[in-house]
């Protein structure tokens, strides 16, 4: 694993591109003492950066979230699910980010800031669940350790997450034994706040703790005691560089680069459109509030039409694309399509914070805990808390570029929660951990595909066994006679590199050997 041989450089190598998102004066290259505060600036931004990439827009356009415009070629290993090993490499870059993290780990309190420790151990393990639940078995044991082991065993999946909860526990205990300074411009999520990473890292770990629910054997109790009474996150964890991102080449917003416009305003994603999935339940569910933030009116940017033109509230003008809507279907082509909207790319808005969990997803997961008895308190109340913060957050209350209210979105959430539609009025929907998980996915949508696919795997929602919710894997997909994948492939380099450990090999196991807490 070559990738993995490089810790031992990534003192010098990660600080190179640092100074841009720090704006200091010094130049760190020739720093006469290591500065791990740099590093670890570095390392937020690259994992916010990861997760708005290519893992996250594979797997939103496997849960339904995307689809691809017709007037453009391309994508077909995500519309057919025929793909290979030198596909969809979200390895490398994953494992660079948690070397650079392990760099502050084990440099940080020598440099004078241990309180970082903590929270790179709490990044570190959001990236690693990333990894295990897109591909099983990863390196964890002997990974990140430079040269001592240049092909690093591969741990076993369950066992990894059983060992990111413990690890969670002891960062948060680092972080109580740890003077946190008032403010920290290297703390790209919190600004050096103790309190807000101890949330995130209960919330994290209620995440562990949620996704392995149906695996047989799974004592939820236990784990659930391992809480802090710190709390969980309620409001959205999002990555700023000091000073902002800006408008010039590679210094933009990530998600605006990718799937918006450069930092000319020229458009980079218009062939992504939103999915048939999403969009059509939004219109079923009549969640217009919500459609016209998170998609575009079909054949215009985000921000042609004002929120307040009667154009915005028609639900014939929003078209999502089904997966593998055919080159044949003029329908699907750009013109007649809706692009990403206005809750994630406004066009000149390039310097927005990336984010990296929101609080709604916090709030469905508490939601699915108390559902379960894991968790005192109401689920019916957590779930519409949920609802509620999703609703202000793809207006973006409070910011520069809101289109509503807090009021108006509070008061659109509340009718919504009583209009009588299972799976979004709590009281009309008979399967309530069905209503969290498909509420949990609208909140996903534009966010975090990544995981929203990972949800889709484990809960089977949202699932169409009676036409009632709209599935992505519906008959209008590409005719192919391959199944869906469960995982992806370990990455090429890996099959070249450290072949001899690789656990699965072949043409077939991405089809049918799924991720261990994938059990329906």
């Amino acid at each position: 694993m070559k990738r993995l041989i490089l810790f031992a450089l990534l003192g010098s190598v990660v600080l190179t591109g640092c100074q841009k998102y720090l704006a200091v004066n010094d130049n760190p290259n020739t720093a006469t003492v290591t500065q791990s505060n740099y590093v670890f600036a570095n390392a937020l931004n690259s994992a916010a950066r990861t997760m708005v990439g290519g893992m996250h827009i594979t797997g939103g356009t496997w849960d339904g979230m995307y689809g691809h415009s017709t007037s453009f070629t391309g994508g077909g290993q995500e519309k057919t699910y025929v793909f290979t090993n030198g596909d969809f490499n979200f390895w490398n870059g994953t494992y660079d980010n948690l070397n650079d993290l392990q760099y502050v780990i084990n440099n940080a309190t020598a440099d004078g800031f241990a309180y970082m420790v903590g929270p790179a151990m709490i990044t570190q393990v959001m990236m690693y669940q990333k990894l295990v639940d897109l591909y099983g078995n990863v390196p964890y044991s002997e990974a990140l350790q430079g040269t001592k082991f240049t092909t690093p065993k591969y741990d076993d999946a369950a066992a990894i997450y059983t060992a990111l909860t413990t690890r969670l526990t002891q960062a948060v205990n680092l972080i109580n034994a740890s003077s946190f300074p008032s403010n920290d411009n290297s703390d790209l999520f919190f600004n050096g706040s103790a309190s807000s990473w101890k949330k995130f890292a209960n919330t994290l770990k209620l995440r562990l703790i949620v996704r392995r629910s149906n695996v047989s054997g799974y004592n939820a109790a236990a784990d659930i005691a391992t809480l802090s009474s710190d709390g969980f996150m309620d409001a959205p964890v999002l990555c700023q560089p000091l000073g902002g991102y800006l408008k010039t080449a590679g210094k933009l917003n990530w998600y605006y680069a990718n799937w918006g416009y450069d930092q000319n305003d020229g458009q980079t994603g218009d062939f992504r459109k939103m999915g048939g999935a999403i969009v059509d339940w939004l219109k079923t569910s009549s969640d217009l509030f919500r459609l016209s933030r998170i998609a575009a009116l079909k054949g215009k940017p985000e921000n042609d039409v004002a929120m307040t033109d009667p154009s915005v509230n028609l639900p014939a003008n929003y078209q999502g694309v089904p997966l593998g809507g055919s080159n044949g279907a003029i329908s699907y082509l750009s013109s007649n399509t809706s692009g990403m909207g206005r809750m994630v790319v406004i066009k000149g808005q390039a310097t927005r914070p990336v984010t990296v969990m929101t609080d709604a997803e916090s709030y469905f997961l508490q939601a699915e805990a108390r559902q379960r008895g894991w968790l005192a308190g109401s689920a019916q109340a957590a779930y519409e808390e949920g609802v509620r913060r999703d609703f202000q957050f793809v207006c973006n209350v409070g910011t520069t570029y809101s289109t509503a209210t807090q009021a108006q979105a509070i008061t659109a959430a509340n009718a919504y929660l009583i209009n009588g539609i299972a799976n979004a009025d709590w009281s009309a929907s008979a399967d309530k951990l069905k209503a969290i998980w498909v509420q949990k996915w609208i909140a996903l949508t534009n966010v975090d595909g990544s995981e929203a696919w990972a949800e889709y795997r484990r809960t089977n929602s949202p699932s169409n066994p009676n036409g009632n919710i709209p599935s992505p894997y519906t008959a209008q997909s590409v005719a192919t006679s391959q199944s869906q994948p469960v995982r992806i492939y370990y990455p090429i380099g890996e099959s070249n590199n450290n072949g001899a450990n690789v656990p699965l090999s072949g043409s077939s196991y991405v089809f049918n050997t799924r991720i261990f807490w994938d059990v329906n």
